[in-house]
C-alpha cells in the first residue's frame, strides 16, 4: 500500500509541474499571438490548433489530479442518508465503478489513437495527431488508476 501511495504522490507532482508548464506556456503563446496579430497583423499559423491540443492536455492532467485529490464530480445526495458502514460500502463500490469505466474509456481511447497513427495525419510543427492524443488513454488510465487506489483505501480503512 505504501508504494502505491508513493507511487500517486509521484504522478501528482510530475502532472502539477505539467499543468503549471502547460498554462503558462499557453498564456504566454496566447498572450503573443494577440499582440502579433494587433501590432503586426500576423501570427504563428500553428498556434492555435497547439493552444486547442493544450486546452486536452490539461484537461486531462487537471482531472486526473482532481480525482487524485478526491475533488472531482461527486453525487452524493443518498449517501447523506446511509449509515457510516454503508457509506463505505457505496464508495467502495463507487470507486471500483469507476474505475472499472476509466479501464472502458482508456481502452476505447486507445483504439481512437491507433485509429490516428494509422492515419498518419500531422497536426502541427510536425507533430503527428496521435502523439498528441495519447494524453486521452493515459489520462484514462490515471484516473482509473486513483479510482483504484481510493477503493483499497477504503477497504483498508
Amino acid at each position: 500500500m505504501k508504494f502505491l501511495k508513493s507511487l500517486n504522490d509521484t504522478i501528482a507532482r510530475l502532472e502539477t509541474f505539467l499543468l503549471v508548464g502547460f498554462v503558462l506556456i499557453m498564456i504566454g503563446l496566447s498572450f503573443s499571438q494577440v499582440i502579433m496579430r494587433n501590432f503586426f497583423s500576423g501570427g504563428f499559423t500553428w498556434a492555435d490548433v497547439c493552444l486547442r491540443n493544450m486546452v486536452l492536455w490539461v484537461g486531462f492532467i487537471g482531472a486526473s489530479l482532481a480525482t487524485q485529490q478526491n475533488r472531482h464530480i461527486t453525487i452524493d445526495a443518498l449517501t447523506k442518508f446511509l449509515s457510516p458502514f454503508w457509506k463505505r460500502i457505496s464508495e467502495v463500490l463507487t470507486s471500483l465503478f469507476s474505475f472499472g469505466m476509466g479501464i472502458v474509456f482508456m481502452m476505447a481511447s486507445y483504439g481512437f489513437v491507433k485509429s490516428e497513427y494509422e492515419a498518419q495525419g500531422m497536426a502541427f510543427l510536425g507533430i503527428p495527431f496521435w502523439v498528441i492524443q495519447l494524453i486521452i488513454p493515459i489520462g484514462f488510465g490515471f484516473i482509473s488508476f486513483r479510482f483504484l487506489i481510493k477503493a483499497i483505501e477504503d477497504i483498508f480503512s
